[in-house]
């Protein structure tokens, strides 16, 4: 499977039974459909998909000054949504629900703007650990070979 923002090919990476595809030549990440929802768990994080208004206030979808990208999995044009929280966050949905494309640095400020929930020291470490690896200064230029 190739980055839909690089087309370099992606990733798997997988920590306490969560796989992401992470791409080394732009540090995006890729998460099929529920793997977010799952680090968000793991993480003792509230996830929803809480949408920002777009600039007219008419609903969810938001346009993005950033190049449009397609889905890994079926190469369909995927949706830009803006997610609340400060800042808000854009992330790339795949219009038939096979995943979450987040760029570099994005995971990182949707971690930090999900409310904790109770949780012991373990969860908590997991999703520190996965914040940092993908954090927004992550190289750039790691070669996967």
């Amino acid at each position: 499977m190739n980055c839909p923002a690089c087309r370099k090919p992606l990733i798997v990476v997988e920590r306490q039974g969560i796989e992401v595809d992470w791409c080394a030549g732009c540090g995006g990440i890729w998460f099929d459909a529920g793997e977010l929802e799952l680090l968000a768990e793991a993480a003792r994080r509230e996830f929803t998909l809480d949408f920002a208004p777009n600039q007219t206030g008419a609903g969810p979808v938001s346009t993005s000054t950033g190049p449009s990208r397609d889905c890994p999995r079926c190469d369909k044009r995927m949706d830009v949504q803006r997610l609340a929280g400060e800042p808000p966050v854009e992330i790339d949905l795949c219009p038939r629900g096979h995943g979450v494309w987040l760029d570099r640095g994005e995971l990182s400020a949707l971690l930090r703007s999900m409310p904790e929930t109770a949780g012991d020291p373990a969860t908590k470490a997991m999703a520190s650990f996965l914040g940092e690896v993908f954090r927004a200064d992550a190289p750039a230029d790691i070669d996967p070979s």
